[in-house]
């Protein structure tokens, strides 16, 4: 999540989301499980939430494939799009990993996380 998050003892601030599926939005940053590793915990951006439509440009292709998020799932990208490992890698992610919504980080300085997506 660089440059968002150093990646390196970043602490952070989170509201749990119970019940999330009507209150992840597209831009919100998550902590959710790896999909592809479930001991390790991931800090994402939600480009995309269930119904929506994605572009994926996969190796060696010019023309993007879309793809498009089925319920209870949300498509999750790194803010650093050249070196992240997200959902163009392992695909739609169940709102069931999904364990919080960032609001702050605390070290290694303080500042509000922004809903934002460019």
């Amino acid at each position: 999540m660089f440059p968002t998050f150093t990646g390196r003892g970043d602490w952070v601030v989170a509201e749990a989301l119970p019940g999330l599926s009507d209150r992840v939005q597209v831009g919100d940053v998550v902590i959710s499980t790896r999909p592809i590793q479930a001991d390790e915990n991931i800090i994402k951006r939600v480009t995309a939430v269930q119904g929506q439509t994605v572009n994926v440009y996969k190796a060696g292709s010019i023309a993007p494939v879309q793809i498009q998020v089925p319920p209870g799932h949300v498509w999750l990208q790194g803010d650093n799009l050249i070196l992240s490992r997200d959902s163009r890698e392992y695909g739609p992610v169940p709102l069931a990993l999904v364990k919080g919504r960032v609001v702050a980080q605390l070290w290694p300085s303080i500042k509000w996380v922004e809903r934002k997506f460019k």
